[in-house]
């Protein structure tokens, strides 16, 4: 079909746009002809002179989505209840507050204040002194035997997990 245009579906009108809408549309023009010279879509053109004859401004309308559930009493709540108990876990959160909010809400809170659920270490990570002493042992007992390696005892015992995160624990940490 010749001379069809391209619309740009889903996109918001910009301030200029609107100040050409309300000043065609005051001086007499019609929407479809304001629709055909800015582009648009006549239920933009209708949505933005309505807003203008109605509450007198083109001005888009902010804070436009769902609202908060948690008030900010409630979300220094969450937040407090993280930094005094790392091993909280969401539930227990949840049902302290007192709030109908789902887990992932409490990660959002908890994330907006800088915190993020980590594995605790285990142990403490090897200094490169360590390193180096390990390493000096290997070198030491790389050419033993077996009658030498008969004669030491290993104190220590390896665990083995059979699930999957061998019941490790979760804590709430600000990152470094």
């Amino acid at each position: 079909m010749p001379g069809k245009r391209v619309r740009r579906h889903f996109s918001q009108l910009r301030e200029f746009e609107r100040g050409l809408i309300i000043g065609m549309k005051t001086a007499g023009w019609s929407t479809r002809r304001v629709a055909g010279q800015v582009d648009r879509s006549e239920c933009a053109i209708r949505n933005c002179w309505e807003q203008w004859t109605r509450e007198g401004t083109h001005v888009r309308k902010t804070g436009s989505g769902a609202t908060r559930k948690t008030t900010r009493i409630e979300d220094r709540r969450i937040v407090r209840q993280a930094l005094v108990d790392s091993k909280v876990t969401r539930s227990t959160i949840r049902a302290d507050v007192g709030v109908a909010i789902v887990p992932q809400t409490i990660s959002r809170h908890l994330a907006e204040a800088n915190l993020k659920s980590k594995h605790p270490f285990r142990a403490l990570p090897l200094t490169p002194e360590h390193r180096q002493l390990r390493l000096q042992w290997c070198q030491a007992t790389s050419m033993w035997n077996v009658t030498d390696w008969q004669k030491v005892v290993f104190s220590d015992e390896s665990p083995f997990v059979l699930g999957t995160d061998g019941n490790r624990v979760r804590v709430w940490r600000r990152p470094w």
